[in-house]
């Protein structure tokens, strides 16, 4: 069979953002994953195999990672005066020479030695960035120490977490960052390539870094002439690593971006973020805290899911992020977006999810409006479909930006089959509008609908497919969709994951599907046999 080369849909023909791989060991209730984040990336498998796990931990990556950028984005609270400028002076001097007489593309190396020194050491020590990860894991898995992550199976083996960016044309690792997870320690291990940070034509980031630069030169004599200005130097580390990883990931066509996630248990939480939001404000004061002898507490998804309902009505705020560079294809793209949101609305709810304020001084709530009428209904009275897509439409309209993550648990819940296959319309939008999506599904009916968008996408890249012969011309290049299998052998070890590869004849069925399905058929068959002989007899 021909193989037809398909181009990648992410972005709508923007380029394809670099590569990500996590790989996990003794993990959770994983005995050993390799998984490769792709435009749209779906976990698949039996209950109780770790798929939440490995979500949760791509969450957590993310948000300590600002994403996962080509150059890795570290706070300037990772460097301190002590690093004065005079270590660097000289070095900074070339490389002024370099961007002045148009010596490009500047390379990791080029920069000065103390400061590729302290990157890497940034990396490799406990104290920093293993630090802040292990904070987010523990916060995001609700725990009260990082070791209850190792293998359920074997607790007294280590875990292994291991994140890696890739150049997406060449496949060479740009950098690496892994943690090991011993019940009593924790290592740390990371290596950044010597990667292009300034191609030939950038003449912006040559310009920008210039401006950095001088304002190096300048500090640096003030330090020297007037003295006591050095401890000023962290501010610029941080001005020069905004340039540094602005400049590395505009060629890919990435940026800083957001991730959000949607639990499975969305339903109750949107349905009760009203009372909620009132119970902590009840308990903030020291009369409410005096009853709780010991405060629940909610993982980090959770928190940040609530946090984004109750936010949704402040038009101006967005979770603490880096300054985004705004593009005509950006500006493009959010507007796809939002009227998908809109879409959603007026194709599968037939209605509007809107905010209710018309109680003064009191927290909103969301109500679902049915088409044609002037009927609110609190979440609470709609149906379980409505309450399931409301966070949905919530989170699309309000929130998703271009070049955002957004982690979807069991996007078929409460569903109707006809309304599975729309969610997967839905996804594949957000893929061709610049949103990393992953999922997590036990839905053969999303799964088949994946199947035909990634066939229409193969047709569409031999040019033969008419408009009207697939959901509004949506598809998906194969290479943009990953489908990862947990499987669980039961042997007490914990599961393993594998790609289900897509076939054009076959599709990405998973295995255990097949035999659920082929064990109803020969139990129908058997039924129905026995009922012919007793009937004939």
């Amino acid at each position: 069979m021909a193989e037809i080369d398909a181009k990648s849909q992410f972005g709508n023909g923007s380029p394809v953002p670099s590569k990500v791989r996590i790989e996990v060991k003794q993990f959770g209730p994983i005995e050993d994953a390799t998984v490769d984040i792709r435009p749209l990336t779906v976990f698949v498998g039996a209950s109780n195999t770790g798929k939440t796990y490995l979500a949760i931990l791509t969450y957590a990556l993310h948000k300590a990672f600002s994403g996962f950028p080509r150059f890795p984005v570290f706070s300037d609270h990772y460097f301190s005066s002590r690093f004065g400028l005079s270590k660097y002076n000289k070095e900074i001097k070339e490389l002024a020479t370099k961007l002045d007489g148009n010596e490009c593309p500047i390379f990791f190396s080029d920069l000065p030695e103390a400061f590729r020194d302290r990157m890497r050491s940034i990396l490799q020590d406990e104290t920093c960035l293993a630090n802040d990860i292990r904070q987010q894991l523990e916060r995001c898995f609700d725990l009260t120490d990082i070791s209850e992550l190792i293998n359920i199976y074997n607790p007294k083996s280590t875990a292994t977490i291991s994140l890696s960016v890739s150049d997406n044309e060449q496949g060479r690792v740009l950098w690496n960052h892994a943690l090991e997870i011993s019940s009593s320690d924790i290592v740390a291990k990371g290596e950044i390539s010597d990667m292009k940070l300034i191609d030939v034509n950038d003449n912006d980031t040559k310009k920008s870094w210039q401006t950095i630069i001088r304002r190096f030169h300048r500090l640096f004599h003030d330090s020297g002439v007037r003295g006591g200005r050095v401890h000023e130097d962290s501010l610029y580390f941080d001005y020069l690593l905004d340039d540094l990883a602005e400049s590395a990931t505009r060629a890919s066509g990435e940026q800083y971006a957001n991730a959000y996630y949607l639990p499975a248990g969305r339903t109750g939480i949107v349905q009760g973020q009203r009372i909620i939001a009132s119970s902590i404000l009840t308990w903030s004061v020291r009369g409410g805290l005096e009853t709780f002898p010991e405060l629940p507490t909610l993982s980090g998804v959770t928190v940040d899911f609530l946090e984004n309902l109750i936010l949704h009505d402040k038009t101006k705020w967005r979770p603490k992020t880096r300054k985004r560079r705004v593009r005509k294809r950006d500006i493009a793209a959010r507007k796809r977006i939002r009227t998908l949101a809109e879409d959603l609305e007026r194709e599968t709810l037939m209605g509007q999810i809107l905010l209710d304020k018309s109680a003064p001084n009191a927290i909103s709530e969301f109500v679902y409006r049915p088409l044609d009428t002037d009927q609110a209904i609190r979440l609470s009275r709609a149906s379980a479909m409505v309450s399931e897509l409301a966070p949905v439409v919530i989170i699309v309209r309000g929130s998703i930006d271009v070049g955002d993550t957004l982690i979807f648990e069991e996007p078929e819940a409460h569903l109707h089959p006809a309304a599975q296959t729309k969610i997967a319309i839905l996804l594949a939008r957000l893929v061709q509008a610049g949103v990393r999506v992953i999922v997590t599904t036990h839905s053969d009916w999303l799964l088949k609908q994946l199947e035909n968008l990634m066939r229409a996408g193969e047709l569409e890249a031999k040019e033969v497919l008419q408009p009207d012969q697939t959901e509004s011309a949506t598809s998906l290049c194969p290479d943009d969709v990953g489908i990862w299998h947990f499987n669980n052998d039961n042997d007490l070890k914990g599961s393993t994951v594998s790609e289900i590869k897509f076939d054009r004849m076959e599709g990405i069925e998973p295995s255990d599907f097949e035999s659920i399905s082929e064990d109803l058929y020969n139990k129908a068959a058997d039924l129905q046999n026995q009922f012919e002989e007793a009937t004939e007899g």
